[in-house]
């Protein structure tokens, strides 16, 4: 399970909302897209970002926050 949520902030310091994003990586680790995510929290998004696994790995980030990497499924 990833850790909790930490505050999300700014460079300012003010408030920001959640920033999902799933990253598709190549058998190499090279990077093959990039999909952003709408959902309220990191439970919906690894649940949406599952999904997104087939035949390459995924990983999910918050902003700069790693939440989880995802092997791929062959």
């Amino acid at each position: 399970m990833p850790e909790a949520p930490q505050s999300r902030t700014d460079k300012l310091g003010e408030p920001r909302p959640p920033a999902y994003r799933v990253i598709l990586l190549a058998k190499t680790g090279s990077v093959i897209g990039m999909v952003p995510i709408s959902v309220q929290d990191d439970d919906e998004a690894i649940e949406r970002a599952k999904a997104m696994v087939d035949g390459h790995a995924v990983e999910l980030w918050d902003g700069l926050r790693f939440i989880e990497h995802f092997p791929p499924v062959d």
